[in-house]
């Protein structure tokens, strides 16, 4: 199947979203489409408007579950849209960089100009246009957030009505793990960055991913963190969990893992019926034993 006439994108018919999903699961997808460029992008979106397709945009699915019974419309993965895309302004230490582009990608492209302020994101396994959409961040330090946000001194974004916009960083308002981009797909983010040792660059995205190994399980698939960390004072999600012993707690193939609480794994053949039966669960006895409702940070995508 074809998008309307004068789109050089192609669809394709029931593609498992556990192919596209970090936490390989997930079932299919009426329509699946890749675009490369802006324009078909805009040719997407325009053919869900007339369709009245419900649609979904995709980044690299490190914080997404898709049902098992699939998604009824078009998925839009942006795996492939304008991922080489990064443009340095040496002179001002700026650095525009497509929606597209893998972090770890970016993140290396910035150590070879001796550009840093991005080791931090290395090891976040996502799309700049989502980082910018969730305010991804990270920290190796305790006590301390550092988020995409803070770099951001502009965005471009192509609203569902296929509206193009710039949004500069007066009009944002980045909070905890997300920011107010409903309804647009960020196509291009501008960052500033400052000049740094290329070997000081290196060595910190080591140490970011070391990390990263020592405290979180790499083993098997996963979404990274499945709940939000509540308001101080309280606990961090991980420290409850663990407080109440609640790691290796399994539903089917779905596992708390032993090793981080905030951590659900997908130990075996797990589905995202699993994996809501565990969120669920874990919630309610958080709930009960600390008086604490952990909200989801990971995106469940209701059934259809």
């Amino acid at each position: 199947m074809s998008s309307h006439a004068g789109s050089k994108v192609s669809f394709r018919r029931k593609v498992l979203l556990s192919q596209y999903t970090t936490m390989q699961v997930g079932g299919p997808a009426e329509f699946f489409a890749e675009p490369r460029l802006e324009e078909e992008l805009m040719d997407l979106l325009e053919y869900a408007r007339q369709e009245k397709l419900p649609f979904f945009i995709l980044g690299k699915g490190s914080n997404t579950v898709f049902p098992d019974e699939g998604y009824p419309g078009l998925v839009i993965s942006l795996l492939q849209f304008e991922k080489n895309r990064i443009l340095f302004d040496k002179k001002n230490d700026f650095v525009r960089a497509s929606g597209g582009v893998f972090l770890y990608r970016f993140v290396l492209a910035c150590r070879d100009q001796g550009l840093g302020g991005m080791e931090f994101l290395a090891n976040i396994p996502g799309t700049m246009g989502g980082a910018v959409a969730m305010n991804a961040g990270f920290s190796r330090f305790p006590g301390q957030r550092i988020e995409i946000g803070d770099l951001i001194q502009e965005i471009t974004v192509l609203q569902y009505d296929g509206v193009r916009r710039v949004i500069t960083k007066p009009e944002l308002c980045f909070t905890y793990r997300s920011g107010n981009l409903s309804n647009c797909v960020v196509i291009e983010a501008g960052l500033q960055l400052w000049h740094r040792n290329r070997e000081d660059i290196e060595k910190e995205i080591q140490a970011c991913f070391q990390f990263r190994n020592s405290k979180q399980d790499l083993r098997f698939p996963s979404s990274g963190s499945i709940f939000r960390n509540p308001p101080a004072p309280a606990p961090a999600a991980a420290a409850l969990i663990d407080q109440l012993g609640l790691k290796g707690t399994r539903v089917g193939g779905m596992m708390v893992s032993e090793k981080h609480g905030n951590y659900f794994v997908n130990a075996g053949r797990g589905s995202a019926s699993d994996l809501i039966q565990l969120v669920a669960q874990i919630q309610e006895k958080v709930f009960h034993e600390k008086g604490i409702w952990l909200e989801p940070e990971v995106r469940i995508v209701p059934k259809p």
